[in-house]
């Protein structure tokens, strides 16, 4: 089995964020943004493995990847302090030193069950601290992780309000709904960077969310290196992507040279992903219109549809009708 760690950088708009996770999940609806807002870089990061570049059978998410979410954390902001918070969940699982507990009722899908949730912060720092917060890597327990400026700390209640826009309307509905596109551009300006946990199709991707680019050029090759995991670059976020067309594109680019052989098999062929050949088209023949010819005087269109013997006996029934 081949494990491979896939990683973008695009620009995300909050006023029309798209699909999300392959219908894993959806955005909360978002409601209207009027105002000019500063571009959102995200970097989105998850996992995969599979057998050859075909990827047919794949499992997606960071689990996968024989990387965890707490390694990508660290890798991409070393030595920083991170708030992880937490709507909407357990009281079971509430992890140790804890801030801003509470405890309330939630409505679940449906209407008509309440159940007991909770909502909780907590500052991390370090590897250990994060992968404790998160818990067991298929379901971590946290929602993510936000890094904020020097301004603002967790004690502040527009800081919390902020982010209860953001997380505090979810639903549990399939797919579910999670986060609140519009209330990113607003917890950005007390906030250096957002980290959201996404749903990939058998574990959790990592979105990061910033006004400014996140540096990631060098930071993950480490982790892939010392895993013996792929490192594989995506045009698009890897939640949505297809991975045996950007395997297919590393392929292309691979330098067997300095790097040896392709690390991984190629499928049986008619199995691997090929490029679209472009054909161009035929010119087709351009014809004129021309007008069909009107009919004379003397001699008046006859439908060939309508029997004559229908019109002889309509005309005999208004002779008749004259008569009378």
């Amino acid at each position: 089995m081949i494990q491979a760690l896939g990683i973008s950088s695009t620009l995300f708009d909050p006023k029309s964020p798209g699909r999300l996770c392959r219908g894993r999940e959806r955005w909360i609806q978002p409601f209207e943004l009027t105002e000019d807002l500063a571009p959102i870089h995200r970097v989105v990061v998850s996992g995969a493995e599979f057998v050859d570049d075909a990827a047919a059978n794949a499992t997606r998410g960071l689990p996968h990847s024989k990387v965890d979410v707490a390694q990508v954390v660290q890798a991409l902001f070393p030595r920083k302090t991170l708030v992880a918070f937490m709507e909407d969940g357990h009281p079971a699982d509430i992890p140790d030193a804890a801030e801003h507990v509470e405890m309330y009722t939630a409505n679940r899908a449906g209407g008509r069950t309440e159940e007991l949730a909770v909502r909780w912060t907590r500052t991390v720092s370090g590897l250990r601290e994060i992968r404790e917060v998160l818990g067991p890597e298929t379901q971590p327990r946290a929602l993510g992780f936000l890094l904020l400026d020097a301004d603002h700390t967790i004690d502040d209640d527009a800081v919390r309000e902020a982010l209860f826009l953001l997380v505090g309307m979810s639903t549990l509905d399939s797919p579910p709904a999670q986060f609140q596109p519009a209330a990113l551009p607003h917890l950005l300006t007390m906030a250096r960077a957002v980290i959201l946990l996404h749903r990939d199709k058998h574990g959790p991707a990592m979105g990061v969310y910033s006004h400014e680019p996140v540096a990631i050029e060098g930071r993950l090759e480490p982790l892939c290196a010392k895993a013996e995991s792929l490192l594989v670059t995506f045009g698009i976020p890897p939640m949505l992507a297809r991975w045996d067309r950007a395997l297919y594109e590393l392929r292309e680019r691979w330098d067997e040279d300095e790097l040896g052989p392709f690390p991984v098999p190629q499928a049986p062929e008619g199995q691997r992903w090929q490029p679209r050949r472009r054909t161009r088209r035929k010119p087709e023949p351009v014809v004129e219109d021309t007008p069909p010819p009107a009919a004379s005087d003397e001699e008046s269109p006859v439908d060939p549809a309508v029997d004559d013997t229908e019109l002889d006996e309509f005309d005999a029934l208004l002779e008749v009708s004259s008569e009378e």
